[in-house]
């Protein structure tokens, strides 16, 4: 390893968001710390998911990128000075630690300019072509990951080749503050889940992902399945503007199933996880959250190619459709055929599947 690398004291992890992207770069992060075992590690955020990575043991402290604060200033002129004050604090503690080195794992203009800011003294980030933006830019050490359709999760640990660490897959590990289990708990025991399988579903997506979402009726119809054929208890997870998902999902049930509590914080949902046998959801961040904690889980897929964002671990199945147009990179479409082609019994049968998988390997362990 280079020497000024050994020598490093302090290394800034930038990747903003969104939470599926965070948990790929958490084995990179864990890479990192083995090979760093004394070094302060930093990971910059945005504010919406600082808490996701405030359960991870590896890293040792969090800036705040705090966006949608910003935003809300920029809305109105009269907090422009309070803005400008802030954004200077913040420029401050981003350069207090002196980073030897910076990896920016977001790539694109806004965490190249915040990697660039930093003023670290090695800036490590993809090459031209692998990264968006012009974030190259801001970069004095260019990684080219070893093709462009690999997995998210290869192509972040391919980064740490610049530091001359052969990097290999981790297993994410969250640590769950006791008062955020205990209330899951509670929610499990007053509900009497743990009576039964737990199958989790999330049905929802982000505002901005709204074209991977399957339709109500279809989740409807596979948990009535799942109650009735499988024996699972149902409960179905939700964020911020998607309640009216999960009532309109229960109005078109058969069988019993049951909102989640509200997690009013990332930790609260993976204590949530950690309760279920199985876990169905779209291309989102809790789908890749729950395949990491090794919950057999079923990807729902639709325009995006699973070979660069499907979860990684080996206990996931992804249903899509092979179709002439998908996969593609779209960010809107007006008739998503991709993912309104797959139907309840693909699911369903995606499923069993997992469940003969699994019954096959605890029969040869």
């Amino acid at each position: 390893m280079n020497e000024q690398f050994k020598t490093a004291k302090n290394i800034l992890i930038v990747r903003l968001g969104s939470m599926g992207d965070i948990v790929q770069v958490i084995p990179a992060a864990i890479n990192l710390r083995e090979a760093f075992p004394s070094v302060h590690i930093s990971w910059l955020v945005e504010d919406k998911l600082q808490d996701l990575v405030e359960g991870l043991p590896c890293i040792n402290s969090i800036l705040v990128f705090p966006r949608r604060q910003w935003q809300s200033y920029l809305k109105n002129p009269l907090k422009y000075a309070k803005l400008f004050s802030e954004i200077k604090l913040f420029l401050k503690e981003l350069r207090k630690r002196n980073y030897d080195i910076a990896l920016d794992f977001h790539g694109n203009f806004r965490s190249g300019l915040l990697t660039y800011l930093s003023n670290a003294k090695a800036r490590l980030g993809f090459s031209r072509g692998y990264c968006k933006e012009g974030n190259f830019i801001f970069t004095n050490v260019r990684i080219a990951p070893h093709g462009r359709k690999i997995h998210r999760i290869d192509k972040y640990l391919s980064l740490l080749r610049g530091l001359e660490i052969e990097a290999h897959y981790r297993k994410p590990v969250f640590s769950i503050p006791a008062v955020d289990r205990l209330y899951i708990d509670n929610f499990i025991l007053h509900n009497h889940l743990d009576k039964k399988p737990l199958a989790i579903i999330h049905p929802g997506t982000s505002q901005f992902g709204q074209f991977k979402r399957w339709h109500t009726k279809y989740y409807a119809q596979l948990a009535d399945r799942l109650i009735h054929e499988l024996n699972y208890s149902a409960v179905f997870t939700w964020g911020p503007a998607e309640y009216t998902i999960v009532e309109e999902i229960l109005s078109y049930m058969q069988q019993q199933a049951i909102p989640a509590c509200k997690t009013s914080s990332v930790k609260q949902l993976i204590a949530l996880i950690h309760h279920a046998r199985l876990f169905i959801g779209s291309d989102t961040g809790p789908t890749h959250i729950a395949s990491c904690l090794g919950i057999p889980t079923v990807a729902i897929f639709g325009p995006k190619d699973p070979a660069i964002y499907a979860p990684y671990d080996k206990n996931a199945s992804v249903v899509r459709k092979d179709l002439p147009c998908s996969p593609c990179e779209k960010r809107t479409c007006r008739h998503v055929v991709c993912i309104d082609s797959i139907s309840p019994d693909d699911v369903f049968d995606a499923v069993c599947k997992l469940n003969e998988k699994k019954f096959d390997f605890l029969n040869t362990a």
